[in-house]
């Protein structure tokens, strides 16, 4: 048995614990958001969230289509394609 399975048996429900950061903080931001909305995610990566096993996790992280836009910005330009955003920036490290 491993340490998530014997401190927080309900990952055994979906695989996520009652304290899952990740899952609190973006179900938040789903409640918030709307057709409307343009999103700023700083630091956006490349988008590896789409290969997290956890089917609802991942899915309330995909914030494109649930708004108008979803600008990423991030200091790596590989971060440009990441497919969760409609628009990317780049920070300069020097400027």
């Amino acid at each position: 048995m491993d340490y998530k399975q014997k401190y927080y048996p309900e990952s055994k429900f979906g695989g996520f614990t009652d304290i899952d950061g990740t899952v609190s903080f973006y179900f938040r931001l789903n409640s918030l958001i709307n057709a409307s909305s343009t999103i700023a995610d700083i630091g956006c990566g490349r988008g590896s969230f789409s290969e997290d096993p956890i089917i609802i996790r991942r899915n309330l992280r995909i914030l494109k289509d649930k708004c108008k836009k979803v600008i990423g910005i991030d200091v790596d330009k590989a971060a440009k394609h990441n497919p969760f955003i409609s628009e990317f920036r780049l920070i300069n490290k020097g400027s």
